[in-house]
């Protein structure tokens, strides 16, 4: 029987992540710029806001997986202001992401890094834990935007991580 290993984990969930970003922001860009700029009283205001903080979080966690370092969190960093420099940044990101699951050197998943929290408290932290949480957020504030979407009348479609097209099995035994 194949086990899943963290590395299997990882490039799982890098292909899940891209696929649920590329359908997001294919829906997102039929709803039109009106609408994704919309304050719909969102915790970020608007999809808009909501899908520029993903990218903005996903460059900051990918900073940490790569080099064990993350800059000053500033909360209304704005990565693109318009939505097909942010699409094709996402785009871009989805790859890098892939990228750095699918390295050969997967030295970094054994260190632990010392890292001060939103809340002033500094953590030891395994550095897995990191790319266990750039999914998690991605998946909780894409939640967000998919409730926004259904209350328009769009329907999502799948979201099931083990329906992703192109999911990379058989895991290594």
């Amino acid at each position: 029987m194949a086990k899943m290993n963290f590395n299997d984990y990882g490039r799982c969930m890098a292909t899940y992540n891209s696929w649920q970003n590329g359908v997001l922001f294919e829906l997102c860009e039929h709803i039109g710029d009106d609408e994704r700029r919309l304050d719909r009283n969102m915790f970020f205001g608007s999809i808009h806001n909501t899908l520029n903080h993903l990218l903005y979080i996903d460059l900051r966690i990918l900073g940490i997986l790569q080099t064990g370092q993350a800059g000053a969190y500033d909360a209304s960093t704005i990565v693109a202001d318009d939505f097909s420099t942010l699409k094709a940044r996402r785009s871009a990101m989805d790859d890098e992401i892939a990228a750095f699951v699918d390295a050969k050197d997967h030295g970094w998943q054994d260190e632990i890094r010392e890292l001060q929290g939103l809340d002033g408290v500094i953590r030891k932290l395994p550095r897995q834990l990191f790319l266990m949480q750039l999914f998690n957020h991605q998946t909780h504030h894409r939640s967000q935007i998919t409730s926004e979407l259904h209350k328009m009348g769009l329907d999502y479609g799948i979201t099931d991580v083990p329906l992703t097209p192109d999911l990379p099995l058989p895991l290594k035994v």
